[in-house]
């Protein structure tokens, strides 16, 4: 089993997130919880996976939730899939494992 610190890894430009993405959700959630099998964050999102409305929208929202500009947040690989791995510019591992735990309790 993997645990939290698994699904983020530092980048000399911030931190980089591992997620698995529901896209077409009832409700918003980020995080939605922590998939321990594959160390990702679940994110819940509204919007579906139509002409990148979806990922617009998590860059949105991931840049809210960690208090950033959209610019500082970046796909990087799965832009078309569920799985996706995303840049966080400008900000530490440390501060992004507390705001998942506190979010996730």
């Amino acid at each position: 089993m993997k645990s939290l610190d698994d699904a983020i890894e530092r980048h000399p430009d911030g931190v980089v997130l591992h997620i698995d993405v529901l896209p077409g959700s009832s409700e918003l959630a980020i995080p939605a919880g922590f998939n321990a099998w594959r160390g990702s964050i679940e994110i819940r999102l509204t919007e579906r996976a139509d002409h990148g409305r979806a990922n617009r929208q998590l860059i949105q929202e991931m840049a809210r939730a960690f208090g950033l500009s959209q610019g500082d947040v970046e796909i990087l690989s799965g832009h078309r899939s569920h799985r996706k791995v995303v840049l966080m510019r400008g900000t530490d591992a440390e501060s992004v494992l507390v705001a998942l735990r506190r979010s996730l309790r």
